[in-house]
């Protein structure tokens, strides 16, 4: 398995960090498409949006497995390169790498159709880069 240290657990962070911003992203255009009226266009849009977010969702939750079961083999096997911390311990991105996200996710926004479901996502997704960076940014103060 010849990872370097921590490999897996920031691999593992970083997988399950992309599930939840896209977890909130999909009940945000979710609880929104269920407030439509039958017959709104806007119904298959966001149905497609949600779609496409929920495949990632799929991709990034085998991945995830796949990880742990990497992160257990290296625990059981006593590697040096065996996971150490749970991952809410992991460190999370950088500050400044969220902030940039969150800055490009905005400058996207702004180039949509503010009624379309892609607008919609892309604003969940401000919101969730946004605690992002307040949790990163806070993290990174108390250290």
């Amino acid at each position: 398995m010849g990872r370097p240290p921590l490999e897996t657990s920031h691999s593992l962070r970083q997988t399950s960090d992309e599930l939840l911003r896209d977890l909130d992203v999909l009940t945000t255009l979710e609880e929104q498409k269920r407030g439509l009226d039958p017959g709104d266009p806007k119904l298959v849009e966001l149905a497609g949006r949600i779609e496409t977010i929920a495949e990632r969702v799929l991709v990034g939750s085998i991945r995830e497995h796949q990880l742990t079961k990497v992160a257990n083999e290296q625990v059981e096997a006593e590697e040096p390169a065996a996971p150490t911390l749970t991952i809410d311990e992991t460190p999370a991105r950088p500050v400044a790498v969220v902030l940039a996200e969150w800055r490009e996710a905005e400058r996207r926004m702004g180039d949509l159709d503010p009624d379309s479901a892609e607008a919609d996502e892309a604003r969940a997704l401000v919101d969730a880069l946004r605690a992002e960076y307040r949790r990163a940014y806070e993290a990174a103060r108390h250290s």
